[in-house]
């Protein structure tokens, strides 16, 4: 028998699908052999395994052309024997497998300094640039052994509110997961969602590039920019990005005027262009005459889209939300 004839006939009999006289067969050098590897110590290096599968294999080639009859075992000794043979035989490739994996998986951890949040608050972290992380509880942050030397590279688990010192020379990266989150200088939220299996980044202020870390081309990213008040969801099992509005957009750039969304006979053209300007958010109109409607009442206190829906009632128009964009249609004017 050769040693690739008894590896099928080893993995036949851990099937079940041996003959009874190759089960036999199997039994007769299990019994042998288990007594004298039995004590013998888990591999610790490749060679040894390798040393270990060239010793028993050796012998059982020895005994295999023996016809000497031998004393009879316990069924279930002789099953221990079998059992403990073929994982020495068997089962080192195995171990072996999940130990490099193992230690590659170690390697592949980020090094650096890391911050966990162990407190039932959001925690305040400062990074060596002085960026500012807000950490949500149980969340972590690791600032790379190398932060702040070519780039600013940090790895989160968790949520975490992010205000970045703006530095064009050292690009921020925030990798979570198999997302990465770029900025040079903004504020913005990052937010997995383990139930749903998507991460969420939320933009506050500055613009910022979500992109996925898997490509193999360099050249071809699978990701989008978002600015103020835009929101990217990344689907981890579908791998697809989707970018829309978040739910409350803020104010970005505040108007000089005390009551800046006080309107008396105001076009609804001006108030639009207010908008957008406050908000970074582009309002699109389907009818062009609507433009040139007027508008009278008092919008202050009331978020984006409580403005618009008080508006478009009086005006009796519709909006809706197209990606990234509002877009108002209906003939308007009231």
């Amino acid at each position: 028998m050769t040693r690739q004839e008894f590896d099928i006939l080893a993995e036949k009999y851990i099937a079940g699908e041996c003959t009874p006289e190759e089960a036999a067969l199997l039994e007769r050098w299990a019994a042998l052999h288990y007594k004298r590897h039995n004590e013998s110590p888990f591999f610790k290096e490749s060679q040894e395994v390798a040393n270990n599968e060239t010793r028993i294999w050796a012998g059982i080639q020895a005994e295999i052309g023996s016809e000497k009859e031998k004393p009879v075992r316990p069924i279930w000794l002789v099953w221990s024997s079998i059992a403990a043979c073929l994982l020495m035989v068997l089962g080192g490739g195995w171990y072996f497998f999940y130990k490099e994996s193992f230690r590659k998986i170690s390697e592949s951890s980020p090094v650096g300094i890391e911050s966990k949040n162990t407190t039932l608050s959001h925690q305040l972290i400062i990074l060596p640039d002085s960026s500012l992380v807000t950490l949500e509880a149980g969340a972590s942050i690791v600032a790379s052994e190398n932060y702040g030397k070519q780039t600013r590279v940090v790895y989160l688990t968790g949520e975490a509110f992010f205000e970045v010192r703006p530095n064009p020379q050292l690009p921020f990266l925030v990798y979570t997961g198999e997302l990465i989150t770029e900025v040079l200088g903004t504020s913005f939220r990052i937010k997995p969602e383990e139930k749903l299996k998507t991460i969420e980044v939320s933009v506050t202020t500055g613009k910022v590039s979500i992109y996925t870390g898997n490509d193999r081309l360099e050249k071809k990213r699978n990701g989008v920019i978002a600015t103020a008040n835009q929101k990217v969801v990344f689907d981890t099992e579908l791998q697809t990005i989707r970018q829309g509005l978040v739910d409350i957009p803020k104010i970005i750039a505040l108007p000089p005027t005390k009551s800046p969304f006080l309107f008396d006979d105001t076009p609804v053209e001006d108030i639009l262009a207010l908008m957008q300007k406050v908000y970074g958010v582009e309002i699109m109109v389907g009818n062009p005459t609507l433009k040139k409607c007027v508008f009278t009442g008092d919008l202050n206190g009331l978020d984006l889209y409580e403005q618009l829906d008080y508006m478009c009632e009086v005006l009796r128009v519709t909006y809706e939300i197209r990606g990234t964009s509002i877009f108002i249609s209906g003939s308007g004017c009231g």
